[in-house]
């Protein structure tokens, strides 16, 4: 695996961060409509990934495109546990 490779996978494990993060803004805003969430866990992403960009050193466009890619993961994550309470 090369270093940038690694980088990136090192990135992806802030999808549990994302996830924390969005329930901590429903519990802090509960009137924030849900359609803004996804848009939010996006923005998280890019912003934890940009964060690790500077402590680490980073590519700054490998860090938004993670960011990116976390935020989306966090979305689907965020949305099978929808599914699975429905289906439960």
């Amino acid at each position: 695996m090369t270093e940038e490779a690694l980088k990136a996978a090192f990135g992806l494990g802030t999808i549990p961060a994302i996830n924390w993060a969005v329930g901590f803004l429903k519990t802090t805003f509960p009137k924030l409509p849900a359609r803004y969430y996804p848009s939010c866990a996006l923005a998280m992403g890019v912003i934890f990934n940009l964060g690790l960009a500077y402590i680490f050193g980073f590519k700054l466009e490998l860090a938004v495109i993670v960011g990116l890619v976390a935020g989306a993961g966090a979305c689907a994550n965020f949305q099978y546990g929808k599914y699975q309470e429905k289906k439960g």
